[in-house]
Order: C-alpha cells, then structure tokens, then sequence
C-alpha cells in the first residue's frame, strides 16, 4: 500500500529543500532538477506540487519568513513592553550559523525580487507584515515607558531598516561583524528612541 502523503507536508518539504538549494548554490543554481534532488522526489512530484518554478521561489520565500516569525514568536513567552521588544530584534538578527545562511538566501531573494513582479510582492507582503508586528510591540514598550513619540511606524521602519543593513553584511562579509557587535547597534538604536534597555545579552 503506497504511503499517503500529506499536500501541505510535501510542499513545505520542498520549499525547504529549495532553501537548501538556494543557500549552497544561488538562485540561478536553484533548478527544478536540483530542487526534487535535494527532496529527494522525482522532477514528475515537483510538477504535481507546484505550476512553476517561481511557484516554487514564493512558497520558499514564504517558508523562509514564517520559520523566522516562529522563532521569534517562541522567545516572546512570558515577556512584555521594551523587554519583548528587545527581545524580538536580537532574535531577528543573523547571530549564529542559520542567521547567516537566511540572510544570504534573503539576499539572494532581493535581487532576484528586482526583476521579478511576484516575489517582489511576495518580500513587500512580509516586510508589512513584520512592520505590523513591530509596531504592536513599540506601542507596548512606549506604553510602559510612558514614551509618546515618535510614531511607532517610524521606529519599526527604522529597525527593519537597520536589521537588513545588518543582514546584508553578514551575508556579505560574515566574518567582520561580531554578535555582540549587532546586539550594541539595535540597543543604541532603541535608546535613540527614548527606550532604556537592560544591556546584558
């Protein structure tokens, strides 16, 4: 009796493994071929999932930003105000192996996105998406510290501003920017904004 398989397992399964794909070869190496070898299905199952190869682009895309809003979601339990806040950034910030390797995929992802109407869409659908977010936690840090201004879609646009920077030259450079390097650059940035936060990592 064949295994059944469930749609929505396999097309993230495939997904992932053109984020593998992605991460070791770039985008331009990411063929479909290449994608069913590393999910180790034929080139017949890739079609059966997915129309297109940039049906195959956006839903990795998709995973790539979902896997990061579960990260930092989970780290969120039982913490509030500039400490969730705080807490949220030094987690979106590429400080370990995986970071590096997202943010290079990332990377990869914008300047594909330049010619590319749908995962341009795709990119501008997360970032608001994760502005949204940021900003419901810069309300709750500036509620409990009393702070009004500025607008709390300023910080957040900052902050994202400032995270990509600091992606890109990780991707880029991934030996000249230390950890703790990136945790001082988001606190100052926060204390630009009148939030004072615990220093210790």
């Amino acid at each position: 009796m064949s295994k059944i398989v469930n749609h929505a397992e396999r097309r993230l399964e495939i997904a992932d493994a053109c984020l593998a794909v992605v991460s070791r070869a770039g985008l331009s190496g990411a063929t479909t071929r290449e994608i069913a070898k590393e999910a180790g299905v034929s080139h017949g199952i890739i079609a059966h999932y997915f129309n297109s190869k940039n049906d195959i682009l956006r839903a990795a895309l998709q995973r790539s930003y979902q896997q990061l809003a579960e990260r930092i979601d989970a780290n969120l339990n039982g913490l509030s105000g500039t400490e969730a806040l705080r807490q949220a950034i030094h987690d979106a910030l590429p400080n370990d192996e995986e970071g590096r390797i997202g943010e290079q995929i990332e990377l990869a992802f914008w300047a594909y996105g330049l010619g590319n109407h749908d995962i341009a869409e795709e990119r501008w659908r997360s970032y608001t998406e994760w502005r949204r977010a940021l900003e419901l936690l810069i309300r709750g840090a500036q509620a409990e510290q009393h702070l009004s201004a500025p607008d709390p879609s300023l910080i957040a646009e900052t902050i994202i501003c400032t995270l990509d920077g600091l992606g890109a030259q990780v991707a880029l450079y991934p030996d000249r920017i230390s950890s703790d390097r990136m945790f001082a650059i988001m606190d100052a940035t926060l204390a630009g904004f009148g939030f004072v936060t615990d220093n210790d990592h």
